[in-house]
């Protein structure tokens, strides 16, 4: 991750700041969903994401209306992150934490924004994770870290690497730990004035093998692809001639 990257993202970061907060465009939207969820082992297609975000859920058969409610309600937890970052760094608490994973998780049976209460053999990631009964003090630590590192690091690329990997370890919630996740790492960026990292749902085995690797070097790599790829197609200016993500990456 060269000097000419860092100083893209600062140039970046410049030109947010002097411009009015930006819309959040359904063609990001809609990469946002379908790559996020390929990372999840979960595929929506562009039509079915389509649909959802029409709300045109009565042109099509009844089983299909749940698959589209399920679509929105991602659709929105990624829509509050987006308003929650323009209150600016004071938006990344443990708050916001949880509530993102209540807003993935509205059913109270799945305790959305409430703590896992055991360390489950079968989960959907294979990383180390902490006790149940040390999860309140890993956040602690990591939000510790986070206000002491993040107005200052010199490479936020890294850093939010880094917090996406603590806060797998942490693995506070059961249900949607690495989406959560991953919306929570986006709000921090955001938030600081740095482009999203829609990770590319064709590198799930990369990405899994990152998040089992002892430190977030593989993750920060992840991270700086993804970055990139949001910056040169997805700016206003870059936007009527690329597609938003490079299908390669």
């Amino acid at each position: 991750m060269g000097t000419a990257f860092l100083r893209a993202l600062e140039n970046y970061r410049r030109h947010e700041a002097c411009s009015a907060p930006p819309a959040l465009a359904d063609r990001v939207l809609g990469a946002w969903i379908h790559h996020d969820n390929l990372l999840e082992g979960e595929s929506f297609s562009p039509r079915e994401i389509q649909v959802a975000l029409a709300g045109a859920d009565a042109d099509f058969d009844t089983y299909l209306h749940p698959l589209f409610a399920r679509i929105r309600r991602y659709a929105d937890a990624i829509r509050g992150v987006w308003t929650l970052a323009g209150a600016g760094p004071s938006a990344v608490t443990l708050d916001a934490l949880k509530r993102i994973n209540a807003d993935l998780n509205p059913d109270p049976a799945d305790r959305g924004g409430l703590y896992r209460q055991t360390s489950p053999v079968h989960r959907d990631y294979f990383q180390a994770i902490c006790a149940a009964d040390k999860v309140p003090y890993h956040l602690r630590k990591l939000f510790e870290h986070i206000e002491a590192e993040a107005a200052k690091t010199m490479n936020p690329v890294a850093f939010a690497a880094d917090v996406h990997h603590r806060l797998m370890f942490a693995y506070p919630f059961r249900k949607q730990p690495g989406t959560t996740a991953r919306l929570f790492t986006n709000l921090v960026l955001l938030a600081h004035g740095y482009p999203p990292a829609i990770l590319p749902g064709g590198l799930r085995a990369e990405y899994y093998a990152a998040l089992d690797a002892p430190q977030p070097a593989a993750l920060t790599r992840l991270y700086g692809g993804a970055m990139t790829s949001y910056m040169e197609t997805a700016t206003p200016q870059r936007a009527a001639q690329a597609p938003l993500l490079h299908a390669a990456r």
